[in-house]
């Protein structure tokens, strides 16, 4: 896409303490490692490169939903997110000896496991039907039971590799563990501003799809859904997961999702919401769902940052400043720090039309502007960052997400990421085009999203290392050395530079 020039050159825009509430932003200690989002991967692949995401820098991955879900001939990536029973994991991307298999050669690497958790719903099948797992599930239950009592996770309470679910007495064949009881009655959400229907009724794709049907968490004095989602994220942890991805956390009341997450698990794991919303803290679906979860949950429950997201989309765009970005938390387009996972797509993105216009260059095979978004959350110092990578075979957007991880691209900037975990950032300039921050005196970054070279002069005096070589992380490429008080980056058109200070220099 082209980009209106704006010509001349800038001078650095040395932001005042009083404007913006102190320009010296504080870097706290958050769980700031970069996250590998290895979306619909199956588990024995991410064993197999686990030597490979710990050797680009990775700390974390998240994985397919460990639970049964439904399988099919195209394997589609949607039933992952379609649970037909917490107790045991099965699905197209694995079970639970391969989920096992892939938390081991991670942790040995020094990658923690997280685990995108589905537990708002189940699945939408049967005719719609409300108990769970079903008659089928329960007869390959006990026809092959000694695969199945391998991918128990829990609910086995006499160890017997038979599923009981403490209620009935265990006779040795298999129990259910949701009816018609345990779910709000069939009704599909029309309206996503009336929050009763958000939270209560059935997420539906478009007239006669009956939904997914939502399981009961509001009801006084009903326990058993939210006793069965606790019993499932505490088996989770003692198998080692150390992090969680709350599917549909806004479907599910604040009150319900603190309740069935164990206080060992939350005291021990990195927590985080999946809550879309359109903006940032003066958007409606920001006050109606976001502000909520965020001020009555702990400080432990953190949340993806589409407020970031959406000002990044914006700041991108067409006619709207890079400087909207500079101070994202100030305005109210950030989470703050120790709470944001920050990304520049998620597998909701491509994959939901509703989202699709989120897409940076939609229609690109790859994109520029994702490029660059990419170095402003790998570079700043502020929430987790997340790398979406996409090995759906329902892949979208002809593979453009497909092996993103591993890209040279990315692991350099997750090197430089990396290299300046910890380090307080200033902004140094701002304009509609180009942004600039240091990361102490060892790391600068510079952004020029225009379709013209851009030059910014800053002043360097206790801020930057003078007589001392900058090597960008990005093209391998030595930054001429700073010699005073001023200095003038040069950035070509549609570039970033992530340069880092050179050690024993």
């Amino acid at each position: 896409m082209k980009r209106r020039s704006l010509a001349g050159s800038i001078t650095g825009l040395m932001l005042s303490l009083g404007g913006f509430g102190g320009w010296l932003v504080g870097s706290l200690e958050v769980k700031a490692d970069v996250i590998l989002h290895a979306f619909d991967w199956s588990y024995a692949d991410i064993a197999d490169k686990a030597e490979a995401i710990s050797a680009a820098g990775y700390k974390a991955v998240l994985v397919t939903p460990p639970l049964k879900s439904p399988k099919s001939a195209s394997c589609e990536w949607w039933l992952r997110y379609q649970p037909q029973d917490f107790r045991v994991i099965d699905h197209c991307d694995g079970n639970k000896e391969s989920l096992v298999l892939a938390i081991q050669a991670l942790k040995a690497r020094g990658v923690k496991t997280y685990a995108d958790v589905v537990v708002n719903h189940m699945a939408n099948e049967r005719n719609g039907s409300t108990t769970f797992p079903g008659d089928l599930s329960l007869r390959q239950y006990q026809n092959d039971s000694q695969y199945w009592s391998r991918q128990i996770l829990y609910g086995d309470s006499n160890e017997n590799g038979v599923l009981d679910n403490g209620v009935l007495p265990d006779d040795g064949i298999p129990d259910g563990l949701f009816g018609t009881q345990d779910f709000h009655s069939a009704a599909c959400i029309r309206d996503y501003s009336n929050s009763i229907s958000v939270v209560r009724d059935r997420i539906c794709g478009p007239y006669p799809d009956p939904g997914l049907p939502d399981l009961v968490d509001t009801d006084p004095g009903r326990h058993w859904v939210n006793d069965q989602r606790r019993k499932y994220m505490q088996a989770l942890y003692d198998l080692g997961i150390r992090g969680f991805r709350i599917d549909a956390a806004k479907h599910m009341p604040n009150s319900a999702i603190s309740s069935f997450i164990p206080e060992e698990v939350t005291r021990n794991s990195h927590l985080f919401a999946e809550i879309i919303t359109s903006g940032g803290a003066t958007s409606g679906d920001y006050q109606q769902f976001l502000e909520p979860y965020l001020r009555e949950l702990p400080p432990q429950f953190g949340a993806y940052d589409f407020p970031l997201f959406n000002a990044l989309k914006q700041a991108f765009s067409f006619g709207r400043p890079l400087s909207d970005v500079a101070f994202p938390y100030a305005t109210g387009n950030a989470l703050e720090n120790s709470r944001a996972v920050t990304m520049v797509v998620t597998h909701d993105i491509p994959y939901n039309d509703v989202f699709r216009s989120l897409i940076f260059d939609q229609d690109a095979p790859s994109s520029v502007d994702e490029g660059l978004a990419y170095v402003y959350i790998m570079g700043r110092d502020g929430g987790t960052p997340l790398v979406f990578d996409d090995q759906s075979d329902g892949r979208s957007n002809n593979g453009r997400w497909r092996d993103v991880w591993s890209s040279d691209r990315m692991r350099r900037m997750i090197a430089f990421h990396n290299r300046m975990h910890g380090k307080p950032m200033e902004v140094l300039a701002a304009d509609a085009c180009t942004l600039m921050w240091r990361r102490q005196e060892d790391g600068i970054v510079a952004i020029n999203k225009c379709d013209q070279q851009r030059s910014i002069t800053v002043d360097t005096r206790f801020k930057l290392k003078w007589n001392h070589p900058y090597r960008d992380m990005l093209t391998d490429t030595l930054l001429p050395e700073i010699m005073g008080p001023s200095y003038t980056f040069n950035l070509p058109p549609r570039t970033a530079r992530m340069w880092f200070a050179l050690e024993g220099s």
